[in-house]
């Protein structure tokens, strides 16, 4: 199968490797307005495919049964649509989409078409975490009280600098994959705001969010794109659970991977693996991306209380399955 990128930027060189990696995807053309982005990820990876402007562009000179869609938060509904709609299978970098009804518009798309729809999703999927969470569910007895803190320190802003409610959409929405793996009960209202520390750097920003369970868990998030790396905390988060005679705690070490050999591939490649093998199955192609959709109702809830500066219901997410 063949394979068009849309978005050059930092996190593209994850996807090149990846894809490489597992052999079964031949990538034939990448995208971006910053065709020396593009010229430059090309260079890197020995990549022979042609680079343009636009994914109407590419389409109409490069083969392509699958688009990658690595652009920023804001535009991932609208490419996405855009290649199903063109009749290409897509895999897309969190979040699916940025309210409930696109990501749903999508799903169903999909399944019209027939096509594969798949969203990142690696720290949802973490084993350790999962682990993690198997312990809490089985030792301890909701209701939870659940904090996590999440401070990334990037290299270069790339997109989020430009980006409004850069911690919400870019990185909270791995945490909302989290939470459900650790409190299966509905979540009903989601208080979030999001402040820039542009002091720091034009990218750095701190949100708080706090979910309500119908089982009366309560969790509260602190995430931001910070500045000094010594401060960092793991990618995954650091998480504490409290409840009745219960307590436990996942904080992996940030540096961890500079000191001890990896256990496997990555969980982001080992979640691209994944797409890769369901496009590749025998039968309907399946839209592993409707598993995200409550993942979808609680950004949706927290960019609304965001903007409104008040708690905001989680919309309910329909019945999904074809």
């Amino acid at each position: 199968m063949k394979a068009t990128i849309i978005g050059c930027g930092a996190i593209a060189s994850r996807w090149v490797r990846s894809l490489l990696a597992d052999g079964r995807i031949e990538i034939t053309a990448l995208v971006d307005p910053d065709q020396q982005a593009a010229q430059a990820l090309a260079t890197r990876y020995g990549l022979s495919a042609a680079c343009a402007t636009t994914l109407t562009e590419a389409l109409a000179h490069a083969e392509a049964d699958i688009v990658v869609n690595l652009t920023p938060p804001e535009l991932h509904y609208a490419v996405s649509r855009s290649a199903l709609a063109q009749g290409r299978h897509v895999l897309t970098e969190k979040p699916l989409a940025l309210n409930l009804p696109d990501a749903l518009d999508l799903v169903h798309l999909a399944r019209e078409r027939g096509l594969l729809l798949a969203v990142m999703h690696n720290r949802g999927a973490d084993p350790d975490f999962l682990a993690f969470a198997d312990t809490v569910r089985s030792k301890g007895r909701a209701p939870f009280a659940v904090t996590a803190d999440t401070l990334v320190a990037l290299p270069g802003p790339g997109f989020r600098s430009a980006q409004h409610l850069p911690v919400t959409t870019d990185l909270a929405v791995h945490t909302f994959d989290q939470v459900r793996a650790l409190i299966t009960a509905p979540p009903t209202e989601v208080t979030c705001t999001e402040t820039a520390t542009g002091f720091l750097a034009a990218h750095s920003s701190i949100a708080v969010i706090t979910v309500h369970f119908a089982d009366g868990s309560l969790f509260t998030y602190r995430g931001g794109y910070i500045v000094d790396p010594a401060l960092r905390t793991d990618a995954g988060g650091d998480w504490r659970v409290e409840g009745r005679g219960f307590a436990a705690r996942w904080a992996p070490d940030p540096n961890r991977a500079r000191h001890e050999p990896a256990a496997g591939p990555p969980a982001y490649q080992r979640c691209i693996t994944a797409m890769v093998d369901a496009l590749h199955q025998d039968g309907p192609l399946p839209v592993p991306a409707a598993d995200n959709l409550a993942s979808i109702a609680l950004l949706d809830a927290a960019l609304a209380s965001a903007a409104h500066r008040f708690s905001v219901p989680v919309p309910e997410v329909p019945d999904a399955r074809p």
